[in-house]
């Protein structure tokens, strides 16, 4: 069972240091007293990570001098992170600072992110967040303890309308429309459960197991998005289990994918480039005969390598899988999304954008992404557009290009605003801006903030 593989137990937030989902909670800034005793002060989900790493950091005994010694970095860099003044995003340093204070990453990593309801053209966004609770419920339900407690009898799945559903879920993933499918995630988690128990042969149960993979990989990009640390790592698990007993290469590629995903958001930056490296050795083992969705899932696989490569510093492998994967975009000659892995030569330049920032090159990031043809990608593609132009503005507030930087979130939220409000990233942007106000950006900043939900 999943569940028993994980340290602690993945769908229970309590996560040994943070309150619960329900606890009273009294917040104090950026932390909150709570626990059986007064002196029990714990760190909330807002704080920002150089918050965290103070916490830790007095919570282990050590001085700023210590803790600077042991990752070879000056005191005064070690302060400026701590207090604020200087930003830190990159895993491959959060994961260092983890080791030195004998922690695990994501415990630097923000917590969840709440529920921000907002109006906007097309509705309600940002009530994704209250769902999270059901889906967990039907996580542990329909696996977990269902041979314990039993599940309520169902109705036979029609599984062409869960293919229907699942398809619906998958396009609000990649147009970011996570308020609209966090409430089919429940349900389907449940039909995919009864529809492999009520296979009645091999080939039904084949179909079935490859619905239950695609449920599960889609519910885990979605609990990933809205910043869950452990039920990310359940589902994706869970998909890939499926995925496996169906026998399909390109469903089985697929699980590989989301996967590495959560393995790098959770600190394990190693096995977020083994994986997708491994996933895709086993696929060019039958390259001879190669559709074109089999070199698309190939090269989103190579493409998830470079980025575990780049995120550990390993600039040489990096390099080997962007040539891998140029050779295969150039192959292909188009965009596609098989097996809703978007990939094509101009998710390769969205990705090259990304990794020259990711190496530490935030000129070069701001050059490269001048050449990336955005006007290509369908509009179903929203999530590659935005997380483009996301990164794009991270560049340039790190070189202090403010009013730039907002321009690029502002065009952002016109393409998918919901994409704003669960992206650490943006949180830290508008965050630090505001604290640098700057008279030329004060008033579209102050409204971009305010939707996103962020204060100084």
């Amino acid at each position: 069972m999943v569940l028993l593989f994980l340290s602690g137990s993945p769908l229970d937030r309590s996560n040994g240091i943070e309150g619960p989902r329900g606890t009273p909670q009294r917040f104090v800034g950026s932390f909150f007293w709570g626990g059986s005793y007064p002196g029990d002060m714990r760190i909330g989900d807002d704080a920002t990570v150089g918050e965290r790493i103070a916490y830790y950091r007095r919570r282990r005994g050590y001085s700023q001098a210590v803790l600077s010694g042991l990752l070879g970095r000056s005191e005064e860099w070690l302060s400026q992170i701590e207090r604020g003044a200087r930003d830190l995003d990159r895993l491959s340093v959060i994961r260092q600072v983890a080791d030195a204070l004998r922690i695990e990453p994501t415990k630097l990593l923000p917590g969840p992110f709440h529920a921000t309801p907002r109006q906007t053209a097309n509705g309600t966004v940002g009530t994704a967040p209250d769902a999270v609770p059901a889906i967990e419920t039907a996580m542990l339900r329909y696996d977990g303890m269902a041979s314990l407690v039993g599940v309520p009898e169902r109705d036979v799945v029609d599984l062409e309308d869960l293919r229907r559903r699942i398809s619906v879920a998958y396009v609000c993933s990649q147009t970011e429309q996570w308020s609209r499918m966090a409430p089919l995630v429940p349900d389907m988690i449940a039909d995919s459960y009864h529809a492999v128990r009520q296979a009645d042969d091999d080939a039904a149960l084949r179909r079935a197991r490859s619905l239950e993979a695609l449920v599960y990989r889609v519910t885990s990009g979605m609990l990933d998005r809205l910043g869950e640390s452990r039920l990310p790592w359940v589902a994706a698990e869970r998909s890939m289990a499926a995925a496996e007993q169906t026998d399909d290469p390109l469903l089985i590629a697929g699980g590989a994918w989301r996967l590495a995903v959560v393995l790098r958001h959770a600190g394990r930056i190693s096995e977020s480039t083994e994986v997708p490296i491994a996933a895709a050795d086993a696929l060019r083992a039958r390259d001879r005969n190669a559709t074109p969705g089999h070199l698309s899932v190939y090269g989103s696989l190579m493409l998830k390598g470079a980025v575990g490569a780049a995120t550990s510093n390993d600039h040489a492998t990096a390099q080997d899988c962007l040539r891998e994967v140029d050779r295969t975009a150039e192959r292909l000659g188009e965009d596609r999304n098989d097996f809703w892995l978007a990939f094509g030569p101009t998710n390769v330049a969205i990705h090259r954008v990304w990794l020259a920032l990711e190496m530490g090159d935030p000129g070069r990031a701001v050059d490269l992404a001048d050449s990336v043809p955005l006007d290509r990608l369908p509009a179903e593609l929203a999530e590659r557009r935005v997380s483009h132009l996301i990164t794009v503005a991270w560049a340039r507030y790190l070189r202090r290009d403010y009013r730039e930087a907002l321009d690029s979130l502002r065009d952002a939220r016109e393409c998918a605003p919901e994409q704003l409000l669960f992206t650490g990233r943006v949180h830290a942007m508008l965050r630090g801006m505001l604290q640098r106000e700057r008279r030329s950006v004060k008033r579209d900043l102050r409204e971009l903030a305010d939707f996103v939900g962020v204060v100084a």
